[in-house]
């Protein structure tokens, strides 16, 4: 199978993805992906359509957009943070929300999929680890390609309101478990 931007892809049989070969995204420090599509073969030509959409779109990405989740990012750093102290464990230092990207390692794997529930769109999610929380990690969502639509440990949920199982929370981007 062929994906613009991505060239051909593998069948990964055990899973049902698609695999492609590692592409640079600009956005992620010029970080090398590998996009992981699910859900692909069950799709209609509309939804394949935005799966290729999305994928272009992410991969076309302004640095810029990272950005504007950085208060997101920051605030889930303070809570571990928080929590962490209430521990009496060590906690990573961070000044500001600007300063959260030098404590963030982007993933090389994309995930790319339909939302099951709610808008039913594509996203791809990004794992990433952090300094702050290593075992949990930091996971990006970004709905479409386009923006950031979700921040937080990683859940393998794409947006919080199918996280939490409220509908209210389909457009916050960070949800405190506090």
């Amino acid at each position: 199978m062929h994906i613009p931007g991505l060239g051909t892809l593998e069948k990964d049989q055990e899973n049902g993805w698609h695999i492609s070969q590692t592409v640079v995204v600009p956005a992620l420090n010029q970080q090398a992906c590998t996009f992981l599509l699910e859900g692909y073969d069950d799709a209609d030509e509309a939804t394949k359509t935005a799966y290729q959409s999305a994928i272009t779109h992410f991969i076309a990405l302004d640095p810029a957009v990272l950005s504007k989740a950085e208060a997101d990012i920051f605030a889930y750093y303070q809570d571990t943070a928080a929590y962490r102290k209430s521990e009496k464990l060590e906690v990573v230092h961070i000044a500001t929300a600007a300063d959260v990207w030098q404590h963030i390692q982007f993933g090389d794997e994309a995930l790319v999929c339909q939302r099951p529930n709610g808008d039913k769109t594509v996203y791809i999610s990004i794992e990433c680890d952090c300094d702050w929380e290593v075992e949990h990690g930091l996971q990006i969502v970004f709905r479409q390609g386009l923006a950031i639509s979700k921040v937080g440990p990683f859940d393998d949920f794409m947006s919080n309101a199918d996280a939490y199982g409220e509908p209210g929370l389909d457009k916050v981007i960070y949800q405190s478990r506090g």
